[in-house]
């Protein structure tokens, strides 16, 4: 194996490693985001805050990052029915958006 292959294998690898740790991170912060709206809903003081109900009159919420991509919010919306209370964690601090339908495939 030549130096510049050493070399070339040596770079892959630490950039592998960084992204496995920044993956690592956003899980860990989306984990702790979770438990920290699941803590906070248990207390009821969201409760008026969680504007959007499903069919049975459930409020589906769905707590996501401000670094994740738009697809991954999308996903989650359509795996709760197309409509939640969202809680975007941010820099600044927690943004709710109320997300009454979501479906990204219909035709206008």
């Amino acid at each position: 194996m030549s130096e510049q292959d050493k070399l070339d294998e040596a770079v892959e690898h630490a950039v592998e490693v960084a992204a496995n740790k920044s993956a690592e991170k956003e899980i860990r912060e989306l984990s702790d985001f979770e438990s920290a709206i699941d803590e906070t809903l248990a207390t009821g003081y969201l409760d008026d805050t969680l504007t959007v109900t499903d069919a049975d009159g459930v409020a589906q919420v769905l707590p996501v990052l401000d670094s994740e991509p738009i697809s991954h919010l999308v996903k989650g919306l359509k795996d709760v029915g197309g409509s939640a209370n969202v809680f975007v964690h941010t820099a600044d601090g927690v943004v709710a958006l109320s997300v009454v339908e979501c479906n990204p495939n219909a035709e206008e």
